[in-house]
């Protein structure tokens, strides 16, 4: 290949796959059908291998087609970061900073650290996505995100990705205000307990899972997934689920007098870290961001 290809053939092939057809694309770019063409043909011509076929059943990526679009969406996100720190550091622009954690983040630290963050960058975009590590992952390899918090157990492809330790959380069982169970002391006396759990296989709940000889009752019934917070404790609330969380947010949302910490302290704590990209720099904002995270979790009470 001798030449390299140029920023509108990627943005155009981009536009193709986002929409699913060049007829779209056209569209979406204000453009005329034979440019677009024209355009993908000149990118396939320059990386001399096919990207595109096109059937009754409409378009479909070739094998080359589906390794380039992975590596050419990083590429474009990584212009994009480049460009907005530029915008940073020259004012022009307040910048931007996405990051993804757990619910645990979410009810604890991130309403102080959003201030703390709002006041040195008032301007400043900020995106958070919640959810487990697990689900973050490839919006954080994409480049979608900064960076992302959570639990990394054995069993994580980190291999691309700065591991930061962060801070350590005890956990615990929460229930309803008299459950059945609610004076449990040992796990072995929760083996008929219904569960509601987050909608993960890897990092810390993959280790109680493992622990706990995967939350199944006598009757086999498996536990309930959701990654919502609101779905989770309406459970707990409303149908005699237990479930498992950080003891910092035993009692969220003000549900004090609805909720109950089971007296159990066999469950191990979680190591919680902060990962973020080996070959991707952080942008200005990004870094004072994260400046501020390790603050306010190095001072946090979590237990």
């Amino acid at each position: 290949m001798r030449y390299l290809p140029k920023l509108q053939q990627l943005k155009v092939f981009q536009q193709v796959i986002r929409s699913g057809s060049i007829r779209g694309a056209a569209r979406a770019m204000n453009q005329s059908q034979p440019a677009v063409s024209r355009t993908l043909r000149e990118l396939e011509q320059t990386l001399e291998t096919q990207l595109i076929v096109r059937g009754n059943q409409g378009m479909a990526l070739t094998e080359t087609g589906r390794a380039f679009a992975q590596r050419m969406q990083f590429i474009l996100e990584e212009l994009e970061r480049a460009a907005d720190e530029i915008r940073q550091i020259n004012q022009y622009s307040p910048g931007s900073v996405a990051i993804g954690f757990s619910s645990l983040l979410a009810l604890t630290v991130f309403p102080a650290l959003s201030e703390a963050f709002k006041t040195q960058f008032p301007q400043s975009k900020l995106l958070i996505k919640e959810g487990q590590l697990s689900t973050l992952l490839p919006a954080l390899r994409e480049g979608k995100l900064d960076f992302a918090v959570g639990t990394a157990g054995p069993g994580f492809p980190l291999e691309d990705l700065v591991r930061e330790p962060l801070f350590s959380a005890p956990f615990g069982v929460i229930a309803r205000q008299g459950h059945p169970l609610a004076d449990a002391t040992t796990l072995d006396e929760l083996q008929c307990a219904r569960w509601v759990l987050p909608e993960t296989d890897m990092g810390y709940y993959q280790q109680i899972q493992l622990s706990m000889n995967g939350f199944n009752a006598p009757a086999g019934e498996t536990p309930v997934r959701t990654d919502s917070v609101v779905c989770g404790l309406n459970m707990v609330l409303q149908s005699d689920y237990l479930t498992i969380v950080a003891k910092a947010m035993r009692a969220p949302f003000g549900l004090q007098d609805r909720l109950c910490l089971l007296n159990i302290d066999t469950l191990p704590e979680a190591e919680y870290c902060v990962l973020y990209s080996q070959k991707s720099p952080l942008t200005f904002a990004a870094r004072r961001f994260l400046d501020l995270l390790r603050s306010q979790c190095q001072s946090y009470h979590w237990s």
